[in-house]
């Protein structure tokens, strides 16, 4: 059945059978993680229009990783279909968060989410050497997932947004954060001091302590920094985790 949803939000188009569009009426008053695995399922399908709010995506911010992790726990114990199962749901929810990045964002979250459902059956068919290969792929959800969230606090900045902008702050570096967990990365050097300044801005906003709009913008430099820094170790680094010889 096709049915179209509009509500003010992000719009997307997908094919929904009756019982998702339930699980969505219930998500837009206000159980959104609930209902997570049902929006993710109707976000990995494809022809019907759904709209989800901006209210039910900011309370999904942080839900990919925890399906991450979920994967990774999985893989280790050997349960691929599971695993595959929340690479797949991760993979959904980021495609939704496409819905509201700019054209530049959305572009690479798209593409990462198409990579996520790549790895997700590269998982079931026993292509994947080790967890590392999932690792490295989490992390590159992690960093897009970032520099899209930077671009949002950017944007917050100039509208003077200081809600927005705190929102995006914390999303954007906890997401740099759970990328250097996955890589192992500790900076060093000029690097550190970023780190050490990007995370006293952040614990001043997770204790609603007091920030200047001064400091938020130096924050958003500070992100920039870290994303490129991950990316470029990255680069450095073949699925088994080791240099590789060729950078």
């Amino acid at each position: 059945m096709l049915i179209c949803i509009k509500h003010s939000g992000v719009l997307l188009m997908r094919k929904i059978q009756f019982w998702t569009l339930v699980a969505l009426a219930g998500l837009i008053t206000g159980v959104a993680v609930a209902n997570v695995p049902r929006l993710a399922s109707a976000a990995g399908t494809s022809s019907a229009q759904v709209t989800v709010p901006d209210s039910v995506l900011n309370s999904l911010i942080g839900e990919p990783d925890r399906h991450f992790h979920r994967a990774a726990d999985l893989y280790v114990k050997g349960d691929t279909t599971g695993a595959a199962s929340e690479i797949r749901t991760g993979a959904a929810l980021i495609r939704i968060e496409a819905g509201r990045a700019s054209a530049t964002d959305a572009s690479t979250l798209k593409k990462t989410a198409t990579d996520l459902d790549t790895l997700a059956g590269n998982v079931v068919n026993g292509n994947v050497g080790s967890r590392t290969e999932l690792d490295l792929a989490f992390a590159r959800a992690d960093l897009a997932l970032a520099s899209h969230y930077r671009s949002m606090a950017d944007q917050a900045l100039a509208d003077k947004d200081r809600a927005g902008a705190a929102r995006w702050l914390k999303a954007a570096g906890d997401c740099v954060d759970e990328a250097a967990t996955w890589t192992g990365q500790s900076p060093s050097g000029a690097q550190a001091q970023v780190w050490d300044q990007m995370h006293a801005l952040q614990a001043k906003i997770h204790t609603s302590a007091n920030w200047t709009m001064d400091e938020a913008k130096k924050g958003v430099g500070y992100l920039g920094t870290q994303i490129q820094y991950l990316g470029q170790q990255m680069q450095g680094f073949d699925t088994t985790g080791a240099k590789s010889n060729s950078k």
